[in-house]
């Protein structure tokens, strides 16, 4: 079947499957929860995101969540990548790259010329994202207190 967007009986499925693996996604930083799920992905949602599936035999492989932010310092509306899945049996197949090649080639569509994603450190999924020809432009710091 491939790659598509995502209904949105589909895009609920999603969430609450992101609440199971929040913490995985975001190399500890998260606790899995339904909730922050939910209150993550609800917003983007409700701002016109979507997801992008990856389906075969009717079995979910993995998804991408497009949406668009207003980013201050360059004062345009670009594409964001908010969001990207891939079930561990499928990983080292293509998904994730198949996932995000789609997802870019969405944003040239819509006439983006930019297009930004939040990688955490530690995750293998950056080394996709340098071969695809994106660059680090900074760098989110924090000190528990």
């Amino acid at each position: 079947m491939g790659i598509r967007r995502a209904t949105q009986t589909e895009a609920m499925h999603i969430i609450q499957l992101s609440g199971k693996v929040m913490k995985e996604s975001s190399m500890g930083y998260a606790e899995n929860s339904a909730q922050n799920a939910y209150n993550l992905f609800m917003p983007v949602l409700q701002k016109g995101g979507y997801f992008l599936i990856d389906v075969e035999n009717n079995l979910l492989k993995g998804w991408i969540m497009l949406a668009t932010d207003y980013n201050t310092v360059k004062d345009q509306v670009m594409g964001a990548l908010v969001s990207v899945y891939v079930f561990p049996k499928y990983r080292k197949s293509g998904v994730a790259r198949d996932l995000t090649i789609a997802a870019i080639n969405q944003f040239k569509a819509m006439g983006f010329r930019t297009i930004q994603l939040n990688v955490f450190q530690g995750n293998p999924s950056r080394i996709l994202c340098e071969n695809l020809g994106f660059k680090p432009v900074s760098t989110v710091m924090e000190l528990n207190i």
